[in-house]
C-alpha cells in the first residue's frame, strides 16, 4: 500500500511535468543571411580602415612636430657654434680643431640626418593616407554608410606635442675637473609591453627627445630605455640607444657614454653607427686617452668614408696629434 506522503510527491511530479510540456517554446532565431554576413564583414573592414587612417594622420602630425623641434635645436647648436668660432683663437689649439666645435657640428649633422629620415617617413605615411581614404570611400559606398565616411574625413584631434627645446640662461662656468661616474646611472624601466599604435611609439620617442633637448638627461635616459625594452626591434630603437649615449656625454660621464654608444652597433639595421663611433672617439679625447681617441677616429674614417662627418674627423685627428 502506497503511503500518503509518497502519493503526494508522485502527484506533484506529474503536475510539474504536465506544466513544463505545456510551456510554449521561444521561436528559434533565424540564421543570418549571406547578405547580412557580407554587410557585417564590410562594416568590420570599414572600422579597421578608419582606425588605420586616424592613427596614420596622428603620426604625420607627430612627425611634423618632431621635425620642427629638431630644426629649432639645430638653430640653437648653430648659435653656440658661431659663438665658439668667434672666440679668440688660442695659440695651442686652432679653433677649427676645438673638440667642442667638432662636437657641435657633429650634433647638427645627426639632427639633419634624422630630419631627412622623418621626412621620408612622412611621405610614405601621406601616400598610405591617400590609399586608405580611397579604400574607406569605396567601403562606405558598398555598405551605404555615408555618416561613417563624413566622420572619417574629419580631421582627428591630435594630442598637443610640446617638443620645444628650452634655452636656459648661460651662467658663468667655473672651470673644474668633471667628476666621472664609476657606473652608468641605474634607472627603473617599465615591463616590456609594446605599443598598440605606431603613433604611441612615435609619441614616446618624442617625449624622450623633448627631455634631452630640455637638458633633463636622466629622465630622457629612462624614457629611451623603456622605448628600447618595449620595442627592441622598433624603427627608433637604434636612435634611442644613440641618444642615451648623448645624454651621458652631456652629463660629462664619458665612460658611460662610450659604453652606451658601443651598444648602437648591436642593432643590425641602424643609421647611427658612424655617429656613434665618431662620438666614442671624442669621448676618449675628453677622458685624455688620446691614443684611443685617434685609434677610433681612424677606424671611423676607414669604415665610413662617405659619412658627412669625415671632414670633422680629419680636423679632429689633426688637433689630437698636437697633444
Amino acid at each position: 500500500m502506497i503511503s500518503r506522503p509518497s502519493l503526494i510527491l508522485t502527484l506533484t511530479l506529474v503536475s510539474l511535468v504536465g506544466l513544463l510540456s505545456c510551456t510554449p517554446k521561444e521561436p528559434a532565431t533565424p540564421a543570418p543571411s549571406i547578405e547580412q554576413l557580407k554587410m557585417q564583414s564590410q562594416m568590420k573592414a570599414l572600422s579597421a580602415e578608419v582606425v588605420k587612417l586616424r592613427e596614420s594622420r596622428q603620426e604625420v602630425e607627430l612627425l611634423r612636430a618632431n621635425i620642427a623641434a629638431m630644426d629649432t635645436q639645430i638653430a640653437i647648436y648653430q648659435s653656440k657654434l658661431d659663438e665658439k668660432v668667434e672666440e679668440p683663437v688660442i695659440e695651442v689649439v686652432a679653433t677649427p680643431r676645438d673638440p667642442d666645435i667638432i662636437n657641435l657640428r657633429g650634433n647638427i649633422y645627426v639632427l639633419i640626418r634624422e630630419i631627412d629620415s622623418l621626412k621620408e617617413g612622412m611621405k610614405n605615411l601621406e601616400k598610405m593616407n591617400d590609399s586608405l581614404e580611397m579604400q574607406i570611400e569605396q567601403l562606405a559606398v558598398e555598405t551605404h554608410t555615408e555618416s561613417d565616411l563624413e566622420i572619417v574625413m574629419a580631421e582627428p584631434v591630435v594630442e598637443a606635442v610640446t617638443l620645444q627645446p628650452v634655452v636656459k640662461e648661460e651662467k658663468p662656468v667655473v672651470q673644474t675637473t668633471p667628476t666621472l661616474m664609476e657606473e652608468p646611472v641605474v634607472v627603473k624601466t617599465a615591463p616590456a609591453r609594446g605599443y598598440t599604435f605606431n603613433a604611441d611609439y612615435r609619441l614616446a620617442y618624442n617625449d624622450a627627445l623633448n627631455n634631452y633637448f630640455n637638458n633633463d638627461f636622466l629622465e630622457a635616459i629612462q624614457e629611451f630605455r623603456v622605448l628600447i625594452e618595449r620595442e627592441p626591434s622598433g624603427a627608433y630603437a637604434d636612435n634611442a640607444q644613440y641618444w642615451i649615449g648623448e645624454c651621458y656625454y652631456s652629463l660629462e660621464d664619458f665612460e658611460s657614454a662610450i659604453t652606451e654608444f658601443e651598444k648602437v652597433f648591436a642593432f643590425t639595421e641602424n643609421n647611427k653607427s658612424d655617429h656613434a663611433l665618431f662620438k666614442i672617439a671624442i669621448s676618449y679625447q675628453q677622458l685624455g686617452r688620446y691614443l684611443k681617441a685617434q685609434e677610433h677616429m681612424e677606424r671611423f674614417i676607414r669604415e665610413f668614408p662617405d659619412s658627412e662627418l669625415v671632414s670633422q674627423a680629419r680636423d679632429f685627428l689633426r688637433g689630437n696629434s698636437r697633444n
